[in-house]
């Protein structure tokens, strides 16, 4: 008779072969999916948003990253809570982790955004239209096991399906620390895969050697570790045109006026066919971004 106990077995062992009998499988066990997979594409009904024209260029599939990139002021956060409250009014259950702003003033901002104005005062309306928003209570750093737990959470006891991390430098311990940076990208991009979440990744971009920020950085701009760009399924980049700023504080008559005041660009998009740059423009009195100079900001 033979007799062994559990301190015998080693499980992690024994997990990780079992775990690879099951996934190695033959060619023809994939049938189904591959037929499925070549036959012509249904319209992509994955969620993107409404009002600016990368509701037709970028979609924001379930399981999967993206990453927002940017140089420092360059409101990078402002065009993701636009985005946030873009996706929360069509019901899509929201979550804006914001790790260096109070809840208050994020929903202060949106408040804004929805009403099209700096006069906003309907709370009632606003509020109802951002039924399927949720915000996590609080700022300063969040250790990288706690980010992914309160992803976990909010996917698992409240059926989340969008999620804005902001920012990624407030998450991992220390830019120097490429490996923690490197792991938690890659623990990001499983937790996706594994409760279905969108993940929207805010993150800093290095300043040029040259020290201007006159050109819209790229994906190989980001600070810390390459990971991100990686693994992330869409990288995507904002840039604010501040010669136009500067300019226009001389100068109201200025003819950069006619100049876009951001840009764009859809870096890496994995599952999507769109690669390129879209111009926008900013309203400053409801913080909302544009697709033109002369687009009407009206309530939402």
């Amino acid at each position: 008779m033979n007799v062994f106990a559990p301190d015998d077995v080693d499980f992690a062992a024994y997990e990780w072969q079992t775990d690879c009998k099951a996934k190695l499988r033959t060619a023809a066990s994939y049938a189904e999916q591959l037929a499925a997979a070549i036959e012509p594409k249904a319209k992509e009904v994955a969620p993107g948003v409404f009002s600016l024209k990368l509701r037709n260029l970028l979609r924001f599939r379930d399981g999967e990253v993206t990453a927002w990139a940017g140089y420092s002021g360059h409101r990078k956060s402002m065009l993701t809570g636009q985005i946030g409250l873009e996706l929360s009014m069509q019901k899509l259950p929201t979550a804006v982790i914001s790790l260096e702003m109070p809840p208050a003033d994020t929903l202060a901002r949106m408040l804004r955004q929805h009403a099209g104005t700096d006069k906003a005062r309907d709370l009632a309306r606003f509020f109802d239209a951002t039924h399927s928003m949720w915000l996590f209570d609080h700022v300063g750093r969040l250790t990288p096991h706690q980010t992914l737990a309160v992803c976990r959470y909010f996917a698992e006891q409240h059926g989340g399906r969008q999620v804005f991390i902001d920012s990624f430098m407030m998450v991992v311990s220390s830019e120097e620390k490429l490996d923690e940076q490197k792991q938690f990208a890659t623990d990001l991009v499983r937790m996706a895969q594994e409760t279905g979440l969108h993940v929207h990744l805010v993150c800093h971009c290095r300043k040029p050697q040259s020290g201007l920020e006159d050109k819209p950085p790229g994906k190989h701009d980001l600070r810390g570790t390459s990971a991100i760009t990686d693994q992330a399924h869409n990288v995507v980049t904002v840039w604010a045109n501040k010669e136009k700023e500067r300019r226009l504080q001389e100068n109201e008559h200025d003819p950069i006026r006619d100049e876009p005041d951001a840009a764009v660009t859809v870096c890496k998009q994995r599952n999507g066919q769109f690669e390129g740059r879209i111009k926008l423009w900013f309203d400053k009195a409801s913080m909302r971004f544009t697709d033109t100079l002369a687009a009407e900001v009206e309530p939402w």
